[in-house]
């Protein structure tokens, strides 16, 4: 394996499991705040159990994501420093606001575990509220650096293609790139949806699988079931929207990137078809890249291009989109069909069991199925952003050549990003491990606190909550078989209000 191969393998690494953990930080403090909230209006002690529960979970893949994204932190710097050198010229602007935001999750993390009976009800839901505009902001902050990627701005390109002098730096023109415009919806959206459809899979597969469940895990199931389908139908209309508009705005400014995606070898002077599996539909893509919308827009294919600059792994990444769109679409479809029959039990759906989808075994096994196959669509939607770009990792403007084809001048070509030490083998192979740990980690401890301690605990302690204000607080203990045990002790504790 060469050093190149061995820098972009460890790149992928990193980000891949990286990315399993920020979809959470975006997605379950909305899901909490949400189940505290009818916890709250409803005075239900199932939803104030979710919320409670799942805020330790929220802890959890925090701390390990933090761990993450501190390895990838190491791995810019000493793997790929000649990219960090031109972001830290031009825009590191997002970067240094992204730390405040992720100290700012950290503190608000911190006041909303530890306030639950040491603040009102409604600033607690507001820290909750500020933990997940912490991450959100920290998420779209990268993704402004990515965007620039793609469409870097705020210094004169064509001097540096031509000189290689940094000239016109503008710092906060470098932070407002045009593909912002399309990969910060599409990169929140898809982060709730993947989190909502994960969560809404977790409890379709406890109810799937729990056998003589008592009354309180049939309510805290459910509960969760159906608040986690209406979350992810309401983010689907969301998330639809955003992909429209992520096609049109990369048909206007990376068209190249548009054919690598879609498989398009050949341009078209009008009705470019779609795929949408084995089938094409004609005039398709030109309808949906367009504004007006017109079938007879046409879309340029590698045919357009000069050969230099055509994606090597473009099966990769048109692969990779296929799946993305697919499972995206389907996951969609079903979030909106599961809510309306949750929400209406139509009788005219019960002869597919739609009219009691909380009961109904095929309900709950698609809803487990589609649900955490947004995970897959979550990762291969990264594996088409990032290999759909190549062969550079900072794109740059398009110019048609004397012989008609157009390039791309780019700013920095991937093969000239990479470090080529072999100082940085031992490098990359701690941070796999270090990774490798984290995740290890990070299942054990969810598995201990999901089956560690019955649910009819924290329903009991929510109950005390909501009728006295103050918790009946479990406290665990480790028995000599490694099995974790529980005690009810009251305290009363005063609530600030």
């Amino acid at each position: 394996m060469t050093l190149e191969i061995f820098d972009r393998t460890l790149a992928a690494y990193t980000m891949g499991v990286h990315v399993l953990f920020t979809y959470w930080a975006i997605g379950l403090p909305l899901f909490i705040v949400a189940a505290e909230y009818l916890g709250y209006r409803k005075n239900d002690p199932y939803y104030l159990a979710i919320a409670r529960r799942w805020s330790v979970v929220m802890a959890v893949l925090f701390a390990i994501g933090s761990a993450a994204g501190a390895a990838i932190a190491v791995e810019f710097i000493t793997v790929w420093y000649k990219w960090m050198y031109m972001v830290n010229q031009i825009d590191i602007l997002p970067f240094d606001i992204e730390v405040l935001a992720f100290f700012s999750e950290v503190i608000f993390l911190a006041l909303y575990l530890y306030g639950w009976d040491k603040m009102s009800r409604g600033a607690h839901m507001i820290m909750g509220l500020l933990v997940s505009l912490g991450s959100t902001a920290s998420a779209i902050l990268i993704i402004l650096v990515n965007s620039w990627m793609n469409t870097p701005t705020g210094f004169n390109i064509q001097a540096y293609v031509q000189s290689g002098q940094l000239t016109n730096v503008d710092p906060l023109a470098a932070s407002a790139p045009p593909a912002a415009v399309a990969e910060v919806p599409m990169g929140v959206a898809g982060a709730w949806f993947v989190a909502f459809g994960s969560i809404l899979g977790y409890f379709a597969f406890r109810k799937l699988t729990l056998k003589n469940m008592t009354k309180d895990q049939i309510e805290y199931y459910n509960r969760g079931f159906k608040l986690a389908s209406y979350l992810w139908a309401g983010d689907a209309i969301f998330l639809a929207w955003a992909g429209d508009n992520a096609g049109k705005i990369l048909y206007h400014y990376q068209p190249l990137k548009l054919a690598t995606l879609e498989g398009l070898m050949h341009t078209y002077t009008s009705g470019a078809p779609m795929g949408v599996g084995p089938i094409k539909i004609p005039g398709l893509l030109s309808l949906l890249v367009s504004w007006p919308p017109n079938p007879n827009t046409p879309v340029l294919g590698y045919s357009s291009f000069v050969q230099s600059v055509w994606d090597p792994i473009w099966w990769l990444s048109h692969a990779a989109y296929d799946v993305h769109a697919t499972l995206g679409i389907l996951g969609a479809i079903a979030a909106w069909i599961l809510a309306y029959s949750v929400w209406r039990q139509p009788k005219w759906l019960s002869f597919i069991g739609l009219d009691k989808p909380l009961e109904t075994k095929w309900v709950q096994a698609a809803s487990f199925l589609l649900g955490w196959l947004q995970l897959i669509a979550w990762e291969s939607g990264w594996v088409a952003a990032e290999t759909g770009r190549q062969p550079f990792v900072i794109w740059g403007p398009m110019v048609q050549t004397s012989s008609g084809l157009y390039t791309i001048e780019a700013v920095m070509t991937t093969a000239s990003a990479y470090n080529n030490s072999p100082d940085v083998l031992p490098i990359g192979i701690a941070i796999m491990a270090i990774l490798a740990i984290a995740v290890g980690g990070a299942i054990y401890m969810l598995k201990r606190l999901f089956s560690g301690r019955e649910i009819s605990v924290d329903v009991a302690s929510s109950h005390t909550f909501l009728s006295s204000g103050t918790f009946s607080m479990a406290t665990s203990d480790v028995s000599s078989s490694g099995k974790i045990t529980h005690q009810d002790s009251s305290q009363d504790k005063k609530v600030i209000k």
